[in-house]
């Protein structure tokens, strides 16, 4: 049988589409997670909690450095993803203008539903932690490209199981 035999390809492809809809699936879970607990939703907005300046009375307390680096890394996968499975090879700067403007609605959106929240606080420094992270996902994917990492992490732990 040759190596490009009809059930092959069918099977290539199955698993390429198999993969894409996982990785979206894990892009949404990214996007949807900090809105959880929803038991906090309430009906009526607290736009008296709004932090509106980003870091504005920042500290350099551990809470906020843990929020801060947890919101650019949760967003860095994010971007990440996004600029693997949109698959934007063509120009880089408007792959990275697409994946912020898109971290930017996602972001938004959570901080907007937190309004509505007793127990949370909106503030655009998740905002601006969120697009960076976003934008900082989105250059790695262009300088370590998923296959590349993909194939390197593989060879690696094929090496060390002794199979090749």
């Amino acid at each position: 049988m040759d190596s490009k035999s009809p059930q092959k390809i069918a099977l290539f492809t199955g698993l390429k589409q198999e993969k894409s809809t996982l990785i979206w699936f894990v892009i949404l879970v990214l996007a949807l997670a900090p809105m959880f607990p929803v038991s906090n939703f309430v009906g009526h907005s607290h736009w008296e909690q709004v932090r509106w300046i980003p870091f504005q009375g920042f500290s350099w307390s551990q809470n906020m450095l843990k929020d801060i680096i947890t919101n650019t890394l949760w967003f860095m996968m994010f971007g990440y993803l996004l600029h693997y499975q949109l698959n934007w090879n063509s120009r880089f700067r408007w792959t990275i203008a697409a994946i912020i403007t898109i971290a930017g609605g996602v972001s938004l959106s959570n901080e907007l539903f937190q309004v509505f929240c007793h127990s949370r606080h909106p503030s655009m420094t998740d905002v601006a932690c969120n697009i960076a992270g976003a934008g900082l996902g989105g250059y790695c994917a262009v300088k370590w490209p998923y296959e590349k990492c993909y194939g390197a992490v593989n060879s690696y732990f094929a090496s060390r199981s002794g199979f090749s």
